[in-house]
């Protein structure tokens, strides 16, 4: 026997209601505009369900799951016209797709320079430019002396220029 309020044998029980009423309260919801009627009448039972135990009058139960759906669906499109009026965050611009192509390009060139480099010489300068480490940063994470890490880095930075042509600047 499922729930009831009584013991009184002619009280429905909490799951007939719900059989009997939810698509009545999703309907509802749904013509009173809430963009997720189900979830409304779901709540509007949960409400139910949390008093289910102080109810005398169960003939009473559809005119509140009706109240309380309304008034959900009230609070939910209030909240929806207050959230479509407030601006909202614009997207970052997508890059078009040449600069997306040009970049790419770059990059697989960039990939197949170092890959010419030493082991050593990859490592800082990818603990450097991509992980933007500091010195000292670079020397703990390599075990190696600071002073180590800048000559690597000059002699990697000569390395890409060999290889890519002096259009990265002058990192000295």
């Amino acid at each position: 026997m499922g729930e009831s309020a009584s013991e009184d044998l002619g009280a429905p029980t909490f799951y007939d209601l719900f059989r009997e009423y939810f698509g009545q309260m999703t309907r509802l919801a749904h013509l009173l505009g809430a963009d997720d009627s189900e979830n409304v009448a779901q709540e509007a039972f949960v409400k139910l369900h949390q008093r289910w135990d102080s109810l005398t009058d169960h003939t009473r139960v559809a005119g509140y799951l009706r109240t309380t759906v309304v008034n959900l669906a009230r609070s939910r499109t209030r909240h929806l016209r207050v959230v479509r009026r407030s601006p909202q965050e614009r997207p970052p611009d997508e890059p078009s797709a040449e600069v997306r192509a040009v970049a790419n390009w770059e990059h697989q060139r960039l990939r197949a320079v170092l890959v010419k480099l030493s082991r050593r010489q990859r490592e800082v300068l990818v603990l450097r430019y991509w992980l933007d480490l500091s010195t000292a940063a670079i020397a703990e994470t390599l075990g190696v002396s600071p002073g180590t890490v800048k000559a690597t880095t000059h002699h990697a930075m000569e390395n890409l220029r060999k290889h890519l042509g002096d259009d990265l600047g002058d990192e000295r």
